[in-house]
């Protein structure tokens, strides 16, 4: 939060306003993410009917935050290019929209729908690799902006993954019963590294602003 603030409140002379609303996007969806996780770990034993709305919430908040943080990287890696870079951002809306709706539904919250969850959230993660793959071929693959913003999207999509990959499969309190009922449960380790991830793609999506921002889009390329 605190960089969040910092960074929306710097002088426009600065950060112009669209750069800003970008980065928002990122923050508001990493916030409301995080904090619907924190309402829902401290409510959910109030009684079944908070506990489930909350839980509802939580996965909402997964939802809204790779929504969020899609918009700048799509913005910065699509700079120059238009229409991919609307087209990318509608289908991402889309998906967010759906995977919220399916959040809401009652089965979803159920512990035996806890793959099925875990599924969901990185499909719609690892649905960047299609315009990741664009990326690469109309910047070109090893150019050092492609290996440097692509290098950081793949470190963040790997700390999501492995992160949702523990929480699906239980690790490690499937092998360790009764021994990580406090500590080490694979529900906090899925929080550390959608916090790591969190930080590096801010980090990865701050080294791509600061390349656009610097360059002029000599052709109005609308394709």
């Amino acid at each position: 939060t605190g960089i969040a603030v910092y960074f929306l409140m710097r002088p426009s002379i600065d950060l112009e306003i669209q750069e800003k609303i970008v980065f928002g996007a990122f923050f508001a969806g990493a916030i409301i993410c995080l904090g619907f996780s924190f309402m829902f770990h401290t409510v959910n034993c109030h009684s079944q009917f908070i506990g489930k709305l909350f839980s509802k919430l939580d996965y909402c908040g997964i939802a809204l935050l790779i929504m969020g943080s899609f918009v700048p990287w799509l913005y910065y890696g699509f700079y120059c290019h238009f229409r991919p870079k609307v087209v990318y951002l509608s289908v991402v809306c889309a998906l967010g929209v759906t995977s919220i709706m399916v959040s809401l539904w009652d089965k979803f919250s159920e512990s035996t729908w806890r793959p099925f969850r875990a599924a969901v959230f990185m499909t719609f993660g690892l649905s960047g690799i299609i315009p990741a793959i664009h990326y690469g071929i109309v910047e070109g693959w090893f150019n050092k902006l492609s290996q440097k913003s692509l290098g950081w999207l793949v470190l963040m999509g790997l700390l999501y993954i492995v992160g949702a990959m523990l929480y699906a499969l239980r690790v490690p309190e499937r092998w360790f019963p009764g021994k990580c009922d406090i500590w080490f449960h694979s529900h906090q380790i899925f929080h550390v590294f959608v916090l790591g991830g969190a930080f590096v793609h801010y980090h990865g999506i701050s080294e791509m602003a600061m390349h656009r921002v610097s360059i002029v889009c000599w052709l109005p390329d609308i394709g």
